[in-house]
């Protein structure tokens, strides 16, 4: 058993690394090419390159799930192909034998691969919002609202748009011990210091909208980081940021489930990628003299795609409250691993 562990995830490991820098190489180009619009005007192939480099991170979370799941089809397409599949089987080597060889590395490439997206993707999204404004994931958060609220203990704060440390068109509507608006501020722009925020070209109104003298800094814990974590989408975040984020309540533009459906999402990767070898094996067990895989692999494909539109759907729906989160995390994963499971029986059953 040793040995088919070996060499089944040799087989697995070598289609993984060629199906993903194939998928990476073909998004970085598309991409790329639609970052013409988002880039300075002045920039140059060097920028360019920066670019790709910073969006690699992103563009391997959103492939990597999919490209497991073809890396395993593969796996077992060569194997079909080389009429190797027959002799495994004629050995005694049966389909479930064949998922417990393919866990071990699946499993340390998705949770190595998870690692790698938490610690990575918050520092490059970071950067480039840092360097190219909103506009770097314009794509990404097109239903976003535009404007970001906070709220303190005795405001809330509208922000039109933020770069760095600074923000532009920001409403301060500041409450009375009541809680009730008492005055609204309105500032062009605001620059961050060690006092808090400073103000410029401000004016104030009091309730009956008379124009009062205006302040000049708006007082807040919240920092460039922090506001910048606030406007980011919640799948570019780490781990404890969306956790953390989740745990505020009357800040950011999104509801606090957004962040727990990102959260669980990446913590089940490798009971996904487990529910994905559940299905790739049994589905693959193409064992006759002119079978070539290929109609199965088209399937396996076809399974993938079906799955991935359906688990979108549902988390999309989750972030804005629309079904609980462990209908939308649990249900594609219990499906998953239900079809997984009926394909096994079905195959032992057959043998």
């Amino acid at each position: 058993m040793k040995l088919v562990r070996g060499y089944f995830a040799r087989l697995f490991l070598a289609r993984w690394f060629v199906t993903t820098f194939a998928l990476l190489a073909l998004l970085s180009v598309v991409d790329s090419i639609g970052a013409a619009d988002i880039l300075p005007e002045d920039s140059g192939s060097l920028d360019a390159l920066k670019y790709t480099l910073l969006r690699i991170p992103s563009l391997y979370d959103r492939i990597f799930m999919f490209a497991l799941f073809v890396s395993l089809l593969l796996t077992f397409l060569s194997l079909i192909r080389r009429q190797e599949l027959v002799g495994f089987v004629s050995m005694s080597v049966s389909p479930i034998m064949q998922v417990r060889a393919l866990i071990p590395s699946v499993l340390v490439v998705t949770i190595a691969s998870l690692l790698v997206i938490d610690q990575t993707l918050p520092r490059t999204v970071s950067s480039l919002e840092n360097w190219l404004g909103a506009d770097a994931f314009a794509e990404e958060d097109a239903g976003k609202p535009r404007s970001l609220w906070v709220a303190d203990a005795t405001s809330f704060v509208e922000i039109g748009s933020f770069q760095g440390n600074e923000l532009s068109n920001v409403v301060i509507y500041q409450r009375d011990g009541a809680g009730k608006i008492s005055t609204i501020t309105y500032a062009d722009q605001a620059r961050f210091s060690d006092r808090g925020w400073v103000l410029r070209n401000q004016k104030s109104l009091s309730l009956d909208y008379t124009e009062i003298e205006p302040a000049e800094l708006w007082v807040t814990d919240q920092t460039p980081v922090t506001l910048q974590k606030l406007g980011t989408s919640p799948r570019n975040l780490s781990l404890s940021e969306q956790y953390n984020l989740s745990r505020l309540r009357g800040s950011g533009v999104r509801p606090s489930t957004a962040y727990l459906v990102w959260f669980f999402d990446r913590l089940t990767m490798p009971i996904v990628a487990l529910g994905f070898v559940l299905v790739a094996v049994p589905l693959m067990q193409a064992l006759g003299r002119r079978q070539t895989g290929d109609q199965r692999l088209m399937i396996g494909i076809a399974i993938g795609f079906a799955y991935f539109i359906f688990d979108g759907v549902l988390k999309t729906v989750a972030e804005g409250g629309g079904i609980s989160l462990p209908m939308a995390i649990g249900l594609p994963i219990l499906l998953l691993m239900g079809l997984g499971i009926h394909l096994n029986l079905n195959t032992e059953r057959v043998k």
